[in-house]
Formats: structure tokens, C-alpha cells, sequence
């Protein structure tokens, strides 16, 4: 069996840490829905002082849109997180091994990670999934490395 290349490797352990941070977060967002819902969006005036070193922000949106309130809203995302992550997460362990399979899965994850929040809130939801559109460039980077996959 061919040795696997450091670009594949690297690739596969990206998206270890993020499915599993994001599995965290999913299943936290899911079990604590109230907490989350409570979640108070900080406000904090656009100056910018050049001495300055840049400060931390605390917001989790990068829109103008505060995450959804309504923990009848907070829980169908979370779910449908968690399976985007779950299902990713499976096809970069079989990539890691070397299986052509895992890309397709990871493509399907994607998939989910995409169309589930439309079709659970609509398009609306899309602003809480910035890693799902994250995880379009790594389909790209996965297909570069089709190659090395049996």
C-alpha cells in the first residue's frame, strides 16, 4: 500500500478537529437549548485605534443577524449540525485509510450540512453554517488527492 501523502494527512486532521469541535458544540447546543437561546449578542463600538492591539470579539455571527433565539429554531440546527459533522467526520477517517468511499461520504456530509438548515428554518438558517461552505473548499482540496485513494 502506498505511503499517504502529508497534504491527504493534513487535510484529514483539519477535519478531525473541526468535526469534533463541532460535534461538541452541536451536541451542547443541542442539550443546553435554553442557555443558548439566552445568549445576549455584544454590541461594541466600531473604533479603531491603529496603537491598538485588535481586540477579541465574543459575537459567533459574522452577520448583521443574531443567532436565532428561539429554541425551536436552535435545536433543529443543532441536530442537523451534528449530523453534518458526524457523517464528515466518517468520511475523513476513511480517507485517512486510504478509501474512496470516505470522499463520497464527506461529500454527502456536505450536502447535509447544506441543505438540512434550508430545509428545516429556510434560508435564513444559512448564516449559522460558515464551516459547511468551509467544508466546499476541502471537497476541492479531498478531490486533488483522489489520486492517492483506493
Amino acid at each position: 500500500m502506498p505511503k499517504r501523502s502529508d497534504f491527504l494527512t493534513l487535510l484529514c486532521i483539519l477535519t478531525f478537529m473541526s468535526c469534533g469541535i463541532g460535534l461538541i458544540d452541536s451536541a451542547t447546543s443541542y442539550t443546553r437549548t435554553a442557555d443558548v437561546a439566552r445568549t445576549q449578542r455584544i454590541e461594541r463600538p466600531r473604533v479603531v485605534d491603529p496603537n491598538k492591539p485588535p481586540e477579541y470579539f465574543e459575537d459567533r455571527s459574522n452577520s448583521d443577524d443574531p443567532i436565532p433565539g428561539d429554541p425551536e429554531e436552535i435545536r433543529p440546527l443543532a441536530a442537523s449540525s451534528f449530523v453534518y459533522n458526524l457523517i464528515t467526520l466518517i468520511g475523513a477517517v476513511l480517507m485517512f485509510f486510504g478509501r474512496r468511499l470516505g470522499f463520497f461520504v464527506y461529500v454527502a456530509g456536505v450536502l447535509v450540512g447544506i441543505i438540512a438548515p434550508i430545509a428545516l428554518l429556510g434560508f435564513s438558517a444559512l448564516h449559522t453554517s460558515f464551516g459547511v461552505f468551509f467544508s466546499l473548499i476541502f471537497v476541492g482540496l479531498y478531490a486533488y488527492s483522489w489520486k492517492e485513494l483506493r
